[in-house]
Parts: structure tokens; C-alpha cells; sequence
């Protein structure tokens, strides 16, 4: 994995297997206790934001740092104002290497993470 390499421990899951109950989210994390959280938001936005609301007030991940991907900052504000999460916003398309350069670039190596893949 792309974090790996610049010497994060990551740990990945689909939104989609959160949301349908595939993958059990308090397992997940009590497992791999994240301290960064990736989250991509894709359209729609509101939907999405909604449920990134929910993972955020979770009491195991309420001190977790969470970085925002997008490919439409101006449409993702329209739609759900600030936002509270440090944002890394790309045009489209952006890469896994834009995200490493990013999140490398704003935090320190010695942070573990947690991917979640929308």
C-alpha cells in the first residue's frame, strides 16, 4: 500500500461494507485503533456527509484526525457547508500517489492510520 511505504500502518475498509453491515465497524476499529482517518467523500454529498456525522461522534473515533478527500470542493460546500475535518481536496481525477504526497506533507510518519475507502 501507498502509506505504507512513505511508513504509515494503515488499515482499509469500503464504506459500503460499513454501511450494509458486511464489516463491523466497532470490531474494526477496536482492532486497529485509528489515530488518521482517510475518508473520500463521493456524491451525493449530503448522504455521505450524513453518514461521515455518524462515524465521527462514534466514541472510539471522536480523537481520531480525519482527512477529507473530494473531487468537487465547490459543490461539497453548496451541499454541506464547513466541514471540521482537515480537508485534502484534489481536482479530478487525483491519485493514491496525491494522497500520500498530502497527508505525508501534513502529518507526521509516526501516525498510524486507518483507510476508509468510499
Amino acid at each position: 500500500m501507498a502509506l505504507e511505504a512513505d511508513g504509515f500502518t494503515t488499515a482499509c475498509a469500503h464504506l459500503a461494507d460499513i454501511q450494509n453491515g458486511t464489516l463491523d465497524l466497532l470490531a474494526f476499529v477496536h482492532l486497529h485503533k485509528p489515530e488518521l482517518i482517510i475518508y473520500d467523500l463521493p456524491r451525493p454529498y449530503e448522504s455521505h456527509w450524513n453518514f461521515l456525522r455518524l462515524l465521527k461522534e462514534t466514541d472510539s473515533l471522536r480523537t481520531a484526525t480525519w482527512v477529507l478527500t473530494t473531487t468537487d470542493k465547490k459543490a461539497l460546500e453548496a451541499a454541506v457547508g464547513a466541514s471540521g475535518v482537515v480537508e485534502i481536496i484534489f481536482g479530478e481525477p487525483y491519485g493514491v500517489t496525491d494522497v500520500v504526497a498530502a497527508v505525508g506533507k501534513t502529518f507526521p510518519v509516526t501516525q498510524e492510520g486507518l483507510g476508509l475507502d468510499g
